[in-house]
C-alpha cells in the first residue's frame, strides 16, 4: 500500500464528487479493495488498515448503485454510516432511491426500506461524541439516536411540529452544536422517509405524468409539479381530468388494497409502464444539473445503457 496513500485516496473522492464520476468511483473502489486485501496491511497496523477502509467504503458509497445486492446495502450503512457525513455534498437518500425506482414491487420496495431502518437501528457507529457534551446519557451511537426518533416521535409518520420541536428543543439535540445538529438532521430525514410506505402518495418514489385540463403536470410524492420540455419525454396519451379530482382518484388507488403495485389512476400513467430507462430520464427532469439527485439518476442512466450495450454485442 505504499503506492497509495490516503492523500490520493482523498483526491479520488473530491474528484468524483465534483465530476458527478460514480462509475470511477466503482472501478476505483474495485482495484483498492484487491489492493487492500493483498497488502496484509490488517495484520501490520490495525489503526492505519482501519483509515484506508474508511476511504474504501466512501468509494461503495459513491458507487452504491453499481451495487445490486441489498446486504451490500444493509451492511455499508450499517457500518459505515457516519462516513456520509464526512462527505460534503454527497446525498446518499438519492443513492436508495435510485435503487427503490428500480424495484417494480411495492411491497419489495418496502421490505427494502425496513432493512435498511432496521440496519441504522442497530448501527453501533459513533455518531455524536458525548464527552464533548460532558453528557453521559446523551445516544452516541446511530442506532441510540434513531431508537430516540422513535421515543420522541412516534413509530408511524413523524408529525411535523412535533418533529420541528424535536429538533429545536429535543432533551439532548438543544446542547448539540451546529455541525452535530446538523448530523442529526441528515439521520432523521432519511429515518423519516424510510418509514414512508412506497404504497402511500408520499412514501411512492416514482413520478407519475398526468394530464390535467390539457395541461402536462408530474405527480411525485404527494405534490404536483409543472412539466417542462414535455416533447422531450415519452409518454402514453392519458385523458384529461380536472385538478379538484386528482386527491379523491390518488386516495383511492393508494388506499386500494386490490392494486397495490398500481397507485395510479386511469388518467395518469406510470413511468413503469414506459420503460426503467425512461423512467429515469423522465425523473432526471425533476432535479437542477448541479444537485446530487441529477448525478445519482444520470450515473444509474449512464450504468443501464452500458448494460444494454453489452447485450447488444452479446447478440
Amino acid at each position: 500500500m505504499s503506492a497509495l496513500t490516503t492523500d490520493l485516496l482523498q483526491q479520488e473522492i473530491d474528484y468524483v464528487l465534483l465530476y458527478n464520476d460514480f462509475g470511477g468511483a466503482f472501478e476505483s473502489y474495485n482495484i483498492i479493495k484487491d489492493q487492500l486485501a493483498e497488502s496484509g496491511l490488517a495484520k501490520r497496523s490495525a489503526i492505519q488498515y482501519r483509515q484506508y477502509q474508511d476511504y474504501l467504503m466512501k468509494l461503495k458509497f459513491l458507487s452504491l448503485n453499481y451495487f445490486n445486492d441489498v446486504n451490500d446495502y444493509y451492511n455499508l450503512i450499517k457500518d459505515y454510516f457516519p462516513l456520509v457525513l464526512e462527505m460534503v455534498g454527497f446525498d446518499l437518500w438519492a443513492k436508495l432511491e435510485t435503487y427503490l425506482v428500480s424495484i417494480n414491487n411495492l411491497e419489495a420496495r418496502d421490505d427494502f426500506k425496513l432493512k435498511i431502518r432496521e440496519a441504522l437501528d442497530k448501527s453501533d457507529s459513533l455518531l455524536i461524541n458525548r464527552q464533548k457534551y460532558n453528557n453521559p446519557e446523551m445516544p452516541s451511537k446511530v442506532g441510540e439516536w434513531t431508537k430516540d426518533f422513535i421515543v420522541n416521535l412516534g413509530l408511524d409518520s413523524f408529525d411535523k411540529v412535533k418533529k420541528m420541536e424535536y429538533l429545536s428543543g429535543g432533551k439532548f439535540i438543544r446542547f448539540l452544536d451546529q455541525t452535530d445538529k446538523e448530523k442529526i438532521k441528515v439521520l432523521l430525514d432519511i429515518y423519516e422517509k424510510l418509514m414512508l410506505s412506497s404504497k402511500t402518495k408520499e412514501g411512492y418514489e416514482n413520478s407519475v405524468v398526468m394530464n390535467i385540463d390539457g395541461r402536462p403536470v408530474i405527480f411525485n410524492r404527494g405534490a404536483i409539479e409543472e412539466v417542462k420540455e414535455i416533447d422531450k419525454i415519452r409518454i402514453i396519451e392519458a385523458p384529461a381530468a380536472n385538478i379538484s379530482e386528482i386527491n379523491d382518484v390518488l386516495v383511492a388507488n393508494f388506499s386500494n388494497p386490490s392494486t397495490p403495485e398500481s397507485p395510479v389512476s386511469s388518467n395518469s400513467v406510470p413511468f413503469s409502464d414506459i420503460s426503467h430507462t425512461a423512467e429515469l430520464e423522465a425523473m432526471l427532469k425533476k432535479y437542477p444539473p448541479d444537485s446530487l439527485e441529477y448525478k445519482a439518476v444520470s450515473q444509474e442512466l449512464l450504468r443501464l445503457k452500458k448494460v444494454a450495450a453489452r447485450k447488444n454485442v452479446k447478440k
